[in-house]
C-alpha cells in the first residue's frame, strides 16, 4: 500500500493549523489552549491601558468620532493573517522568554504615558507590546511574520487626534466645497457666508471637524493599507490605491454631507440630524466598495 503523504503542516513540527473559515474551524481554532491563553494576555495587556482602551471602545461607536471603523480592525486583522498563512507557517514556533525585558519597560512607559493622556504614545505601545508578546509566542521569524497584521491594529486606535486636529481644516473646506456644488447642481438654493457653513431654506450645515472627512479619510487609509497587505497586487496597482484614497474620501464625504442638507432641507430637520449621525455607515461601505471593485480591477481575485 502507497504510503499516504502527509500534508506541510502535519510535517511541519510546531505549524500553527489556521482555521478554516466555517462555524466549526472557528469554534476548534477558539478551544484551542494557546489561543486561549493568547486572547487572555491580550485582555491583560488593554486591561493595564484601562482609560486607552475605554477611550478606543467609545471612539468605535461614537457617531462624531474618526474611528467607526473601528470594530471592523481586529476582523481585518484576522483576515490578513489568514491570507498570509502560508508565509507565517513557514517559521516554526519558537517560544522564547527574553523579550520580556523588552516588555516591561514598554508597560512602564504606557502607564506613565497614561497618567498624562498621551494617546499617541499609549497606542504606539500597545501596537509594540503586541508585536513583543507575538515574539514571545512564536519566536522572532514567525512574528515578523505577523508583523503586518499587528502594525494593521494602529489603525483603529485612537492615537492620531493630534495629527488630526492640525490637518482637518482643508478638508473642511473641501467638503464644503463639494457638498456646496453637489446642493446647487440638484437647485437646493445654498448660501456659503462662511467658509464651512451652508445654508439653505429650511436647514443649515455646519462642517464642523467631525465632519471634516478626516474620518472617511482615516477608514480610506484602513482600508487601502488592508488591502494592500492581502491583495498582492503589482507595485503600480498599489500606488493607483494609495493615490486615490483622500480623494475618494473628500469626494464621498462631499456627498454625505450634500445628502444629509437634501434631507433636512426637504424631509425634517430632525431627520437632517438622524441621518448625520447614523447616515455615514452608508458612505463608509460606499467607499470602500468603490475601492474594493477598483482592486478587482487591479488584479485582486476575490
Amino acid at each position: 500500500m502507497a504510503q499516504e503523504t502527509m500534508t506541510y503542516r502535519e510535517a511541519t513540527p510546531g505549524a500553527i493549523k489556521f482555521p478554516e473559515l466555517t462555524v466549526d474551524g472557528a469554534r476548534d481554532f477558539l478551544m484551542r489552549r494557546d489561543v486561549q491563553v493568547g486572547i487572555v494576555v491580550i485582555g491583560l495587556l488593554f486591561a493595564v491601558f484601562g482609560d486607552f482602551s475605554l477611550t478606543m471602545l467609545r471612539s468605535w461607536f461614537n457617531v462624531d468620532s474618526y474611528y467607526q471603523h473601528g470594530p471592523a480592525v481586529p476582523l481585518a486583522i484576522g483576515y490578513i493573517l489568514y491570507v498570509n498563512r502560508d508565509r507565517i507557517e513557514k517559521h516554526p514556533i519558537k517560544p522564547t522568554i527574553w523579550p520580556i525585558l523588552i516588555l516591561i519597560p514598554l508597560l512602564i512607559v504606557g502607564v506613565l504615558a497614561s497618567w498624562a493622556f498621551f494617546f499617541s504614545i499609549q497606542g504606539a505601545i500597545v501596537t509594540a507590546a503586541l508585536g513583543v508578546l507575538a515574539w514571545m509566542f512564536y519566536g522572532l521569524r514567525r512574528a515578523w511574520a505577523m508583523a503586518p497584521a499587528v502594525l494593521f491594529a494602529m489603525t483603529g486606535l485612537p492615537m492620531w487626534n493630534d495629527l488630526i486636529d492640525r490637518h482637518t481644516n482643508q478638508l473642511q473646506i473641501w467638503s464644503t466645497d463639494g457638498a456646496y456644488a453637489l446642493l446647487k447642481i440638484i437647485g437646493q438654493n445654498p448660501i456659503r457666508m462662511e467658509p464651512t457653513v451652508i445654508h439653505l431654506d429650511r436647514f443649515e450645515l455646519y462642517i464642523a471637524a467631525a465632519c471634516s472627512g478626516m474620518k472617511l479619510t482615516l477608514a480610506m487609509l484602513a482600508s487601502v493599507i488592508f488591502v494592500l497587505l492581502v491583495a498582492r497586487l503589482k507595485w503600480w496597482g498599489n500606488l493607483i490605491l494609495v493615490a486615490m484614497a483622500l480623494p475618494l474620501a473628500v469626494v464621498i464625504n462631499g456627498l454625505r454631507i450634500g445628502v444629509i442638507g437634501i434631507v433636512g432641507n426637504n424631509i425634517s430637520k430632525d431627520a437632517g440630524h438622524m441621518f448625520h449621525d447614523y447616515g455615514s455607515y452608508i458612505f463608509l461601505v460606499m467607499a470602500f466598495a468603490i475601492l474594493y471593485y477598483t482592486a478587482k480591477k487591479l488584479g485582486w481575485k476575490v
